[in-house]
């Protein structure tokens, strides 16, 4: 089963902006939510809205996992460092591109 980690990746003036990551790093989804709480209910943490997004990438089944602080968990569990950092890399080549 593959794990998707979704966390706030930043705040903005709105609330936070909320990104789900799959282990090589991929960014499956974000949103812009209003709060935490409602940033969890918009990635599929406590609902299942984008499901079907990870349902689509991941057909033989996916595990959410909601991460509270980012930076300690790159500290602390290789995989999400690795991801993490592939997913940075990713983001730095999109916004070269515009």
């Amino acid at each position: 089963m593959k794990k998707i980690y979704a966390f706030i990746n930043s705040k903005c003036s709105f609330g936070v902006n909320v990104l789900a990551l799959s282990e090589g790093g991929e960014v499956l989804t974000r949103h812009t939510s209003s709060s935490k709480g409602w940033a969890k209910h918009d990635i599929g943490i406590t609902s299942d809205w984008k499901h079907k997004i990870y349902d689509e990438k991941y057909p033989e089944g996916w595990e959410l996992i909601w991460v509270d602080d980012p930076e300690e968990k790159v500290k602390n569990d290789a995989d999400f460092a690795l991801a993490a950092r592939l997913a940075d890399a990713d983001e730095e080549v999109e916004s070269e591109k515009n």
